[in-house]
């Protein structure tokens, strides 16, 4: 069974009194968090009048770990941008002091309107991140919302020098798992706190093949492909982490795991 580019899934979210496609009220609360916390907004581009946004730590500082933390690549993956309101809703300014932050809170904003998985334009953003040399580059694959991003690559290499996390998740699933990389060929402590975060809310896939990638222990582990995240590891990044959610669970604890998924980033690469 392989997943739908444009099946349409939705959800009502009892915590934020929405449905999980409603934009406008994603977009509302964000700003009010962002405004909140004081974190610094730089538009990367426009998808059909929606913007592609980054947000960036009030005052970054030189000694501290830089982090990125991306959602919203899939449109029918709507727990990971709304866990991201959830998990910003709990931060306070101190976090500001352990890491410089930075969010691309929803890459796909056609796709999260529709509720299905490809953009407007049935591409799908979260593949076509070539590396050649060591930069970022477009193959034929390349979205709208990777072509923005594979532009600004110089930007998003020096913000997740420390790490990368792409909350995702699997409208297929029962079970959570996680894609990690880490330097080492074996697994480490980011990967496996990345994995038990998740467990808190939901079981743990069994060991088998999910897309063709063996899954040991609820890890798909350094397994490299054309996905945003993997494109920061092999330009960069330190470690870097694809959580998964299972969508087939209910929407709320989903969007619960997705927030905490998020904090024990922050916690692992804090300084």
């Amino acid at each position: 069974m392989s997943r739908s580019s444009f099946q349409q899934f939705h959800w009502q979210s009892q915590q934020f009194g929405c449905a999980s496609n409603d934009i406008d009220r994603f977009y509302s609360l964000l700003s009010e968090q962002m405004q909140r916390l004081g974190m610094l907004k730089q538009t990367l581009g426009d998808i059909e009048n929606y913007p592609v946004d980054l947000y960036c730590s009030p005052a970054p500082q030189k000694q501290l770990p830089d982090i990125l933390i991306s959602a919203g690549f899939h449109g029918e993956e709507a727990a990971g941008p709304w866990g991201m309101l959830k998990f910003l809703s709990q931060l306070s300014e101190q976090v500001f002091t352990s890491v410089n932050l930075s969010l691309l809170p929803l890459v796909n904003p056609t796709g999260f309107k529709a509720g299905h998985r490809f953009n407007i334009h049935g591409e799908n953003p979260n593949r076509g991140f070539g590396v050649a040399d060591g930069n970022a580059v477009e193959t034929e694959e390349s979205s709208q919302e990777g072509k923005l991003l594979i532009k600004q690559q110089a930007l998003l290499q020096a913000l997740s020098q420390d790490g990368i996390l792409t909350c995702h998740e699997d409208v297929l699933q029962h079970h959570c798992y996680v894609y990690s990389f880490e330097p080492e060929q074996a697994a480490g402590n980011f990967s496996y706190g990345l994995r038990d975060s998740l467990a808190e809310y939901f079981l743990v896939a069994e060991d088998n093949s999910i897309d063709g990638c063996p899954l040991d222990d609820g890890l798909i582990h350094n397994h490299y492909d054309s996905s945003f995240e993997s494109c920061l590891v092999r330009i960069g990044a330190k470690q870097g982490a694809c959580s998964e959610t299972p969508a087939l669970e209910d929407f709320d604890q989903r969007i619960n795991a997705n927030s905490a998924v998020m904090q024990q980033f922050v916690n692992s690469s804090a300084s």
